[in-house]
This record gives C-alpha cells, sequence and structure tokens, in this order.
C-alpha cells in the first residue's frame, strides 16, 4: 500500500506551490458556493474526519462503523472564508496530511484489509477508505487548480 502513501506525499510536495499561485482562492462562484479556499479548508476537515477513522478502524477488534459528517457545517462553523489566510489553511492541510502519511506508513499489509461499514450495507476495508480519500482529495484539488 507504499503506493497509496506515495501518492498522498506526491500531493504534499506539489501542491502547495501550485495553489499558491492561484489568484482567485477568495472568490466565491455563488454565494452559496464554496471558494477556492473554503474547498482547501474542507480537505483540512476531511483530512481530521478520515485520520480519526483510520485510526478507529486499525485500534478496533470488530467492524467500525463510520459517521458521516456535515461538511457544509464544518467549512462554515471554520469559517475559513475569513477566519484564516490561505497559507494558514495550506499548512493545516500539509500537517493533516504529514500525519496520514506517517500513520499509513506503519499500517501492515493484515490492517490495510481491516473491514469498517461505510454505510447502512456497504462493507469496505481499510484500503478501500485510503483510496477513497485520496481520490476524495484529488477530486477538490482539481476544483482549486481549476481556471
Amino acid at each position: 500500500m507504499n503506493k497509496l502513501v506515495s501518492e498522498l506525499e506526491s500531493n504534499l510536495s506539489s501542491m502547495p506551490k501550485r495553489i499558491k499561485t492561484i489568484s482567485d482562492l477568495e472568490a466565491k462562484p455563488l454565494p452559496s458556493k464554496w471558494s477556492k479556499k473554503e474547498i482547501l479548508g474542507h480537505l483540512c476537515d476531511s483530512g481530521n474526519v478520515n485520520h480519526q477513522r483510520f485510526v478507529d478502524i486499525i485500534a478496533s477488534t470488530q467492524v467500525v462503523t463510520l459517521k458521516s459528517y456535515n461538511q457544509d457545517f464544518f467549512v462554515e462553523i471554520h469559517d475559513y472564508q475569513h477566519s484564516f489566510t490561505v497559507e494558514d489553511i495550506l499548512q493545516l492541510w500539509i500537517s493533516i496530511n504529514k500525519q496520514i502519511a506517517a500513520l499509513l506508513v506503519n499500517v501492515s499489509e493484515e490492517q490495510w484489509k481491516l473491514e469498517c461499514k461505510v454505510d447502512a450495507q456497504n462493507i469496505q476495508t481499510l484500503e478501500w477508505l485510503v483510496r477513497d480519500y485520496i481520490d476524495h482529495m484529488n477530486h477538490h484539488l482539481g476544483q482549486i487548480l481549476a481556471d
């Protein structure tokens, strides 16, 4: 699963430089839509939530049922648009994902196969969940980098 860790670390090394070159990070396409700055804040929230999920799965002796979270509420309550600089949010995103990468480096082959319940009936593995997390990250990074 080092491929997943490598992909995560690649994002951490390449994306900050690219994001820093974007001039319209705070522009909101519509009042009800997130700015690119808020999308980056959402990625911090997602990192925090998923880090805890990964730890819970690894630590548990049974199948963990994952709790969902209200992502719009998280972005609103953290007020990424007004309470933080882009640099602050970027540093938070890097730190959270470095912690996730450090955790994942220590996951054994058996642990990658640990199961979790992602909705009422859907059982997946830790490997699937990490892949989903990185795919989600890549989707939103694409939104941030889009013109």
